[in-house]
């Protein structure tokens, strides 16, 4: 399994075709930096499986952003993990370190 930061990741050369499927999937190109980020979560599963196959693994997945802190995060060490109905898709939960400190909205601003 590969988790990539949906804000900015790089992926190696690929065959135009490829690409402009990446594009019509939902990601970006920032091309004075060669990276991708995600523009948006429509077909997520289906861009999730693209990537999969051009980097030749068996999964890839998306980096978490914390609601509370803001920090990315993969979902591997949560213990919710099996209980969770958006694992793995580039939404906003909460990480385990605010989770274990018990932090809320109010203590970070």
């Amino acid at each position: 399994m590969v988790v990539l930061n949906k804000k900015a990741f790089k992926l190696p050369f690929m065959e135009r075709e490829k690409f402009l499927l990446l594009m019509r999937l939902g990601l970006n190109y920032d091309k004075p930096s060669g990276t991708f980020c995600l523009k948006n979560f429509n077909n997520i599963e289906k861009l999730a499986d693209t990537l999969a196959e051009i980097l030749k693994v068996d999964e890839v997945t998306f980096t978490q952003t914390c609601a509370v802190c803001g920090k990315d995060f993969g979902c591997s060490d949560c213990k919710y993990l099996e209980l969770c109905a958006t694992k793995n898709l580039p939404f906003q939960c909460v990480c385990s370190e605010c989770l274990r400190e018990g932090k809320t909205f109010e203590d970070v601003g």
